[in-house]
């Protein structure tokens, strides 16, 4: 396949009118579905953000494809081009490979778009992500090119319309209903990926055989004649032999840790505030707050004496395991970071979250809704730790829930002396994860 041949296809198919919708309806799925966190601030998190806009991505690509793939029928060439000596391939080589082009090239749009402000943010710079956009651009290939071959053994001006709204609602309902390896078959990322986390290489490894083998099928559909094109199965049957087995079974191993982007970046001076490398840009805002709660917090038993960041989400982290009485635990989930990885919430609201629980993480998990006393029970523990806040500040919250403003005048009104053995009990109980905290702090533990 020449380059001029190549360039006449670039021209006259639908090839570059795909590639302009590929960057007009990726950069908006980024910029506009995804503004409520910190898109461009991390490359991992940026690529997978970019993976989620496949969902409208890739039905837009085989729809296309479809279109495309009926042209030779359009335009009465079909009979033809039949008789013509050249392999089938020969001829469905310059228009699969313009379709292609496009598609990439327009998704790398995309990538470039974000990276140039991804470079400007972020203060981890790491290579681990690069595959993610290898295989959302692999995703798109494959879909234009099973499009092309359903357009060729489907040319009716209702297979690309049927196959866009079909595809469109099929990966909906998997991304919703699915719960196996199966989600991992779609061209997103379904899971727990974020800035700590990466796909574990067999991901990796599984959706490019999987799309691959979706490409050739597609490929063998525009090409074949006849019986001939019942070959298509075949490597759809390989790839899913050969993808299935090598996802992970469990979510928990689909996704591995990034262990240099959760490396300490710490204060030179005491007492000690810390945070991870990908969340280097937070030092300075949190050193203020951090140091106001480690003073409010050290007249009580295993007061903590440092601040550090916890790369892990405290609600999905599980089994709960005894926290460390030495340091402050704090999440900076990237949804209360700015894109500069600035923390969105004022230095009091900085000072408060470490207060919470007198200092402590949470223990509990939101427990099944169909539970009620255990979903009472959990919301009365969330609010005893807001008290405990406000009684080492003294004042109350602006957020109080109804049972911390009902507890507040009486415990507030406690002597000093005595706010401060409880709270004391409140830390230590929390820190091992024992006893009935809401009882603790508003009875003493007496009941």
């Amino acid at each position: 396949m020449s380059a001029r041949v190549l360039g006449i296809e670039l021209r006259r198919s639908i090839a570059s009118l795909v590639g302009v919708a590929v960057v007009g309806l990726g950069l908006a799925v980024v910029q506009l579905m995804f503004r409520e966190g910190p898109t461009f601030a991390q490359w991992t998190t940026f690529s997978v953000m970019q993976r989620y806009s496949l969902e409208f991505l890739v039905p837009v690509a085989l729809g296309a494809g479809a279109w495309q793939g009926r042209r030779e029928r359009r335009s009465g060439m079909s009979e033809l081009t039949s008789t013509v000596s050249r392999p089938a391939w020969q001829r469905i080589l310059p228009v699969s490979g313009a379709m292609a082009i496009a598609v990439v090239v327009g998704y790398l749009v995309v990538l470039a778009v974000g990276a140039v402000q991804v470079i400007g943010n972020a203060t981890y710079h790491h290579a681990g992500w690069l595959p993610i956009p290898l295989v959302g651009a692999l995703a798109l290939v494959a879909a234009s090119w099973l499009g092309l071959g359903i357009g060729t053994l489907l040319p009716s001006m209702l297979t690309a319309p049927v196959l866009t709204v079909g595809a469109l609602m099929g990966l909906i309902a998997l991304r919703v209903n699915g719960t196996g390896k199966e989600l991992l078959l779609g061209p997103e990322l379904n899971g727990l990926v974020d800035t700590f986390t990466v796909p574990a290489p067999r991901v990796t490894i599984a959706q490019l055989i999987w799309f691959a083998a979706v490409a050739v099928a597609g490929i063998i559909l525009a090409t074949a004649a006849g019986r001939r094109r019942f070959l298509a199965v075949l490597p759809i049957a390989a790839g899913l032999a050969v993808a299935l087995p090598l996802i992970p079974a469990t979510s928990e191993t689909r996704y591995v840790a990034d262990a240099a982007a959760a490396e300490p970046v710490c204060t030179s001076d005491a007492p000690r505030v810390c945070v991870t490398k990908a969340h280097a840009n937070a030092l300075g805002p949190l050193t203020g707050p951090a140091r106001d709660a480690l003073r409010l917090l050290a007249p009580l038993a295993a007061a903590p004496t440092s601040v550090a960041e916890t790369p892990r989400d405290t609600l999905l982290d599980r089994p709960v395991k005894p926290q460390p009485s030495d340091v402050d635990l704090i999440e900076l989930s990237s949804y209360y970071l700015d894109d500069r990885s600035h923390p969105k919430k004022s230095g009091e609201e900085l000072t408060i979250e470490l207060l919470r629980g007198a200092g402590t993480t949470q223990c509990d998990y939101l427990p099944s809704m169909a539970n009620g006393a255990e979903l009472d029970r959990y919301h009365r523990t969330r609010e005893a730790r807001d008290l405990a806040a406000a009684m080492l500040l003294g004042k109350p919250l602006t957020f109080f829930g109804s049972f911390a403003a009902q507890e507040w005048p009486t415990l507030h009104a406690l002597p000093a002396d005595e706010q401060l053995k409880r709270l004391s009990a409140f830390r230590v109980a929390s820190l091992s994860c024992t006893g009935d905290l809401v009882d603790i702090l508003t009875h003493g533990g007496a009941r």
